[in-house]
């Protein structure tokens, strides 16, 4: 209709986006401390490096996440390079020694209670 004016229009505000997380695709280094120190507190508190993937795969194996048995861009198993983490981070927070090749409780580590499975 000629004479009659529409007002403008506001422009549209839209929502921010909802961030929706996914599914992990694989276990955290923090999800495996745990089983970590429950394997060597099991095994009088030391086992050889390759001995404790081996503990970890039988305790823990039926709870792993499909990714977890990729490769990694380095061509490890990731839920192995997430326990090499794990390994650091228990170092770092004083529950396990610095020792070549092996795996070894301190004396915090020993005596750490461990949440009920």
């Amino acid at each position: 209709m000629p004479g009659s004016s529409t007002p403008p229009r506001a422009p549209a505000v839209s929502a921010p986006p909802v961030k929706r997380s996914a599914p992990r695709k694989w276990t955290s280094p923090a999800e495996l401390r745990p089983a970590i120190l429950s394997a060597l507190q099991d095994a009088e508190g030391e086992l050889d490096g390759d001995e404790v993937f081996v503990h970890l795969e039988v305790r823990i194996g039926d709870q792993l996440r499909p990714g977890d048995r990729e490769a990694n861009p380095q061509g490890e198993l990731r839920w192995r390079a997430a326990a090499r983490k794990a390994r650091k981070s228990l170092m770092d927070d004083g529950l396990l020694e610095a020792a070549p090749g092996v795996w070894r409780l301190s004396e915090l580590g020993r005596s750490a209670d461990l949440p009920e499975a």
